[in-house]
């Protein structure tokens, strides 16, 4: 593909902007139009299924082998991914513990790692973007198993395993598993098809649309159907930004405990930090009547994971960058 006919993407301020805008709209709709509640969950699950698909075109579905070539890296993925980030979440959500729907919504957020937007403010941040993608399609699967379980185990006291979850099953399928085999198929075919590739890498530049989209849309469906306690909101703001700055620095830690270059310990930085909202949704979504609130913790940590990765994108490089005579130069 030549420069002029590649897909130009989305600066990362007006990434942030546009995320934050489709969530502000969506929850200014929903407070203003009360019908809006009456959309079908269907309608819900299929906008969210289709933004899930567009977020990860831009990772190597097809390509699983991949993230096993670089073993320190990925042990410090995996060590800060599946110890030091569900000790923290569940450390931050027993202060929630007496609104198990918001407990539940946060748990959702954090324990899922990222895997579509941040490769956008990785690359701006020096970060090995391809090393980290290449990890992607592991923490999808594993993240499959750990995500239940880890909610499962957390959850244990409040006995979460009695909800109704005859819903969650569909849900899945249609809207984390259809998405990411079909996205796959398609990446195995633009192996042999040089035109569908480049169409794929072309569509991955609609990751933030697709996200504030999908995001919003859930806002403005959910909004009027919590009620009053849409309010009880703003004891989970404050936790989210907890998470992304104790991150911070522990993640730095561990990346050069690793003896990591810079631009792989600047990875595992975004790692950390980036939480894989949009794909849990269908999860929170297939929660039972009365834990509406779960997934609008979701979209509020989208909109908070968002600014957070801006915000890393401008301290993780000049940290790493002073921490030079310690850590690994590339």
């Amino acid at each position: 593909m030549s420069a002029a006919s590649a897909p130009r993407a989305l600066t990362l301020a007006a990434t942030i902007v546009v995320v934050l805008a489709g969530i502000g709209v969506g929850a200014l709709v929903g407070a203003l139009v009360p019908a809006a509640a009456e959309v079908p969950d269907g309608v819900l699950l299929t906008i969210v299924a289709l933004a899930i698909a567009i977020t990860l075109l831009d990772v190597p579905l097809a390509s699983f082998g991949r993230a096993v070539l670089d073993r320190r890296l990925l042990a410090a993925v995996l060590l800060l991914n599946l110890a030091i980030a569900p000790l923290l979440a569940y450390v931050l959500s027993r202060i929630l513990v007496n609104d198990p729907d918001l407990q539940a919504g946060l748990l959702l957020m954090l324990l899922a790692p990222g895997v579509g937007l941040v490769a956008a403010f990785l690359r701006r941040a020096g970060g090995a973007v391809e090393a980290l993608l290449a990890l992607a399609p592991l923490l999808l699967v594993l993240q499959a198993i750990t995500v239940p379980a880890f909610m499962l185990l957390f959850t244990a006291t409040e006995n979460f395993i009695a909800l109704d979850g005859s819903r969650l099953l569909p849900f899945v399928l249609a809207g984390i598993v259809a998405p990411a085999a079909f996205v796959t198929a398609l990446q195995l075919l633009g192996l042999r098809a040089p035109r569908l590739g480049g169409a794929l890498r072309r569509g991955a530049v609609l990751t933030a649309p697709a996200t504030a989209v999908a995001a919003g849309f859930v806002a403005a469906v959910l909004i009027p159907r919590a009620g009053e306690r849409v309010a009880l909101l703003e004891a989970v703001a404050p936790l989210l930004g907890v998470y992304l700055i104790v991150l911070a620095p522990v993640s730095i830690l561990i990346g050069t405990a690793f003896g990591l270059p810079i631009s792989q310990v600047r990875s595992v930085a975004f790692s950390g930090a980036a939480r894989n909202g949009l794909l849990v949704l269908p999860v929170a979504l297939a929660f039972p009547e009365g834990f509406t609130v779960v997934a609008l913790v979701v979209v509020l940590g989208i909109a908070i994971d968002v600014i957070g990765l801006g915000i890393y994108r401008l301290v993780v490089p000049s940290v790493t960058a002073q921490s030079r005579s310690v850590l690994t130069p590339d």
